[in-house]
């Protein structure tokens, strides 16, 4: 009888729709890395395409000289990598973090003794250079190494076992066998077939090195190594997670070696040997700028970038300082920021003039959008949320000026790393960070397309904390990038603070 009369009940209350317009949240992405092996030797998968499906996507990325790939900004849930020889490797991704691929063919070869091979292929009967022809080497395991010839007729091998090996090309119309020597840590170059006329004998060797910041701190991952011979394609690698590079198939003699990360490049004669890799002293593996213009708007007297710039070898005489209208003269109609590269913001930077004028604001974007670099910290945070409104969510209303200064003194506080380049630079995944002041800046959540470097749980002054708050994001604006930390240096701050402020320069 109760249900009954409760049915009726209802039956009889209306109730009223809902209608709102509320966006589905999306969690941050994630990231997808690891070394992938040939399954029938274990040598890394130098060259190979890896690719990684998405339940709605699909993405390739080429592994590196040492089997190294990396996937950014990966949507958080089930993937599948495709590994060497079609291996299929189901992954679960997961927001802020990277989940490494653990690839079980990947094993320690007989010895532990490298060298290279690289050769060019001539049919001398009809004096042509062989393409796509088909190189491989077998080794006294029975595993196969495999490339094909490129345009030039060329191939490469960057990690052969030591000793006496066969290596055989076949191609339409052509077939060689040889046998070869590899010696440890030595290129062996092969002219399979002899000579074409067409071009002159092959004279070349390589150059191996290493890249971390100015002071020697850290290794810069995916530093961008490369040299372009005279009238030739540029030949270039990203650096590894340790900083290595590897160039292989260089004209001999005198070559420019560029090492470039973000908006530091540095340039170097080197002479490249014949048949032989150039290895360039680890003491000089700092990366030092050439040139480079910054712009750095003054405000707290507890921020001072410069010194993190000085730190990573910056010329004082490369940057200029500005005060209070700074807006003014570097967003006026004449847009001075274009005279320089990167504009730095610190923490308490004069706002008024920009938040009040979408011309400026505009201009900003631009300057970015443009190929330049901004990093702002701390509580420059308004420029960043006016000027790019759907980057980052801050604590507090959005329409209230400093409404996200609200964290508390925090004297030791936990962090996760997830940036695959903080984590080479540290040589580890977390670091301690030092809020000395309250009032500073809170993050809560970065948007779909914002990169995370490093979270924590963060302290308000109301005695509540933030799971799981960014520390740092950046993301790309057209061709330029755009970085915002809640630290900053400041007396006090935590070593490791320091040195993820030195790493995150080669970020910009």
């Amino acid at each position: 009888m109760r249900c009954a009369l409760l049915g009726s009940l209802l039956a009889t209350v209306p109730f009223a729709s809902c209608e709102c317009d509320v966006e589905p949240l999306s969690a941050p992405p994630g990231a997808v890395a690891g070394v992938a092996c040939l399954p029938a030797s274990g040598l890394p998968a130098a060259g190979v395409v890896i690719e990684l499906r998405l339940e709605a996507d699909e993405r390739q990325e080429t592994a590196d000289h040492d089997g190294a790939f990396s996937f950014q900004d990966v949507p958080a849930g089930e993937a599948t990598v495709v590994l060497p020889g079609d291996r299929r490797e189901r992954v679960l991704v997961r927001s802020s973090e990277t989940t490494i691929v653990d690839d079980e063919a990947c094993r320690a070869p007989p010895g532990d003794a490298f060298g290279s091979v690289i050769g060019r292929v001539c049919n001398r009967h009809v004096e042509e250079l062989v393409v796509d022809a088909r190189v491989s080497i077998l080794l006294p395991d029975g595993a196969v190494l495999e490339d094909a010839t490129d345009a030039d007729g060329r191939f490469s091998f960057p990690a052969v076992p030591v000793g006496t090996h066969v290596l055989s090309v076949t191609a339409p119309g052509f077939s060689r066998a040889e046998e070869i020597a590899v010696a440890d840590g030595e290129q062996t170059v092969v002219d399979v077939g002899g000579a074409c006329a067409v071009s002159p004998p092959l004279e070349l060797g390589g150059v191996r090195g290493r890249v971390c910041a100015p002071d020697g701190s850290g290794w810069l991952v995916d530093a961008r190594a490369s040299i372009t011979p005279e009238g030739e394609d540029e030949i270039f690698q990203l650096t590894d997670a340790e900083g290595r590079f590897l160039l292989l198939g260089v004209p001999a003699g005198v070559q420019t070696l560029v090492i470039a990360k973000g908006s530091f490049v540095s340039t170097r004669a080197v002479a490249v040997p014949p048949g032989e890799i150039l290895e360039l002293p680890e003491d000089e593996c700092g990366l030092v700028p050439d040139e480079l213009r910054i712009a750095v708007v003054r405000g707290s007297l507890y921020d001072h970038v410069e010194q993190v710039l000085d730190d990573v070898g910056v010329d004082p005489a490369d940057i200029d300082l500005y005060d209070a209208d700074w807006a003014e003269q570097l967003l006026g109609a004449d847009e001075r920021v274009r005279d320089y590269r990167i504009l730095f913001l610190n923490c308490r930077s004069a706002e008024p003039t920009l938040l009040a004028s979408p011309a400026m604001q505009e201009r900003l974007r631009s300057f970015i959008a443009d190929g330049g670099s901004l990093h702002a910290s701390d509580q420059a945070y308004d420029l960043i949320e006016v000027t790019w409104p759907d980057a980052v969510d801050f604590h507090g209303d959005d329409a209230v000026r400093a409404a996200g200064d609200r964290g508390a003194i925090a004297n030791a506080l936990p962090a996760l790393v997830v940036h695959p380049g903080l984590i080479a630079g540290l040589g580890r995944s977390d670091a301690t960070l030092r809020y000395a002041l309250e009032t500073w800046s809170v993050m809560l959540a970065a948007g779909p397309d914002v990169e995370v470097y490093l979270t924590a749980d963060s302290p308000l002054m109301d005695g509540t904390v933030v799971g799981g708050s960014p520390q740092i994001v950046g993301f790309n604006h057209g061709a330029g990038r755009v970085v915002y930390s809640s630290f900053h240096q400041e007396p006090g701050s935590h070593p490791d603070q320091l040195q993820i402020l030195r790493l995150l320069m080669f970020e910009l």
